[in-house]
């Protein structure tokens, strides 16, 4: 009997010195990632996987984008108003495309954000603008 008390208080204390691990799951909606990621630079910064795929083209040819020489995004495709570009944005659960294009011009701009652990990330641009 006193060897089964010890057993059962042994178990009752490695029970309780177990960690504890809280596993927080992230899932950013996209809407107030797209928001925050044109207001706030710094967070863009941190939400732009370099070195990101796409380039800037022109008629000079291609180049690539760098965090060094990064120009931020003020402007959300879903806040394009004039009429003469033309806009889209293509949503399924872990990736978001936005496309603004001039028609006949030459001239288009095409972003791909991508969910990577619950949280938003650009991982695509392209400026094509020859």
């Amino acid at each position: 009997m006193k060897k089964l008390a010890i057993c059962a208080l042994a178990v009752m204390l490695l029970a309780s010195c177990s960690k504890k691990v809280a596993i927080s799951k992230v899932d950013e909606p996209f809407d107030s990632f797209y928001d925050q990621f044109h207001k706030d630079l710094d967070f863009q910064l941190t939400r732009v996987q370099f070195p990101l795929e796409g380039e800037l083209v022109s008629l000079d040819g291609g180049e690539p984008w760098t965090k060094e020489d990064w120009e931020p995004h003020v402007q959300k495709v879903t806040d394009i108003s004039d009429p003469d570009y033309d806009t889209e944005i293509i949503k399924t659960d872990t990736l978001v495309t936005d496309k603004v294009w001039l028609a006949d011009s030459g001239f288009s701009v095409e972003r791909r954000f991508k969910k990577v652990n619950g949280r938003w990330y650009l991982v695509y641009y392209q400026t094509v603008n020859l």
